[in-house]
C-alpha cells in the first residue's frame, strides 16, 4: 500500500515537472509577441515607389496635354480673329463701293484756273492767294491730298467733297463771279494746264 503511494507521488511529481518549463515558456513567449515590432515589407515599399512614379508621370502628362490644348485654342482663336478682321475689310469695302456706286452724280460744265490774279482776275490778300474760304494756296493746289475747285455755293456747298471725272478726287473752296449753277473751276498748277483743260461737261459724283 504505501509502495503505490509512493510510486503514485513520484509520478505525479515527474508529471508537474515536465508540465513546469512549457508554462514558463509559453508564458516567455506571450510577452515576447505582445512587444513585437512592424517592419514594412521591402517589397511593398518598392511597389508603392513604382506606383508613385507612375502617378508622377501620369501627371506630368496631363500638364503637357493641357498646355498644348490650351495653345491650339490660342493659335485657333487668333486665326478667328484675323479671318474676322479679313471678312469685316471686305464688308467694308463692299459697303464702299456700294456706296459710292448709290451716290449722287450730276454732269457739271468745267472750266480751270490757277492761282495767278493775273490769269483769273483775282487779287492778293497781303501777298497771299486765299481761296473764298479762307485756304491759303499760294503754295498749293491741294487741301488734304484732294484737289480744289470753286462752285456755286447755291448749288454746291463750300467744303463739300466730290469726285470729278479726269480730274480726280476733290473739295470746294473756292467760289468764283463767273461760276454760276452747275458750273466747276478746277484749279491747277499752270496756265498751260488750264490751256489744256479747256471748257468740258465731265461727271461729278458727290460723296
Amino acid at each position: 500500500m504505501k509502495r503505490t503511494s509512493f510510486l503514485l507521488s513520484l509520478c505525479l511529481a515527474g508529471f508537474i515537472f515536465i508540465l513546469l518549463p512549457h508554462h514558463e515558456a509559453s508564458a516567455a513567449q506571450i510577452g515576447i509577441g505582445t512587444e513585437k515590432t512592424i517592419v514594412q515589407n521591402p517589397l511593398e515599399m518598392k511597389r508603392q515607389a513604382a506606383q508613385k512614379k507612375l502617378e508622377q508621370a501620369e501627371a506630368r502628362k496631363q500638364a503637357r496635354l493641357q498646355a498644348e490644348q490650351k495653345e491650339k485654342a490660342g493659335q485657333k482663336a487668333k486665326i478667328d480673329a484675323k479671318k474676322k478682321a479679313q471678312q469685316a475689310k471686305k464688308q467694308s469695302r463692299s459697303q464702299t463701293k456700294s456706296n459710292r456706286s448709290a451716290k449722287r452724280t450730276e454732269t457739271f460744265e468745267t472750266t480751270a484756273y490757277t492761282t495767278n490774279p493775273e490769269n483769273n482776275g483775282s487779287r492778293l490778300y497781303n501777298g497771299r492767294a486765299l481761296t473764298a474760304s479762307g485756304y491759303d494756296v499760294t503754295n498749293t493746289i491741294t487741301y488734304e491730298g484732294r484737289r480744289i475747285v470753286a462752285v456755286d455755293p447755291s448749288v454746291v456747298p463750300l467744303g463739300t467733297k466730290v469726285h470729278v471725272e479726269g480730274f480726280g478726287d476733290a473739295i470746294a473752296l473756292d467760289t468764283g463771279g463767273a461760276i454760276r449753277g452747275k458750273i466747276m473751276d478746277l484749279l491747277v498748277g499752270s496756265k498751260q494746264e488750264a490751256l489744256e483743260w479747256g471748257r468740258r461737261h465731265v461727271t461729278v459724283t458727290f460723296e
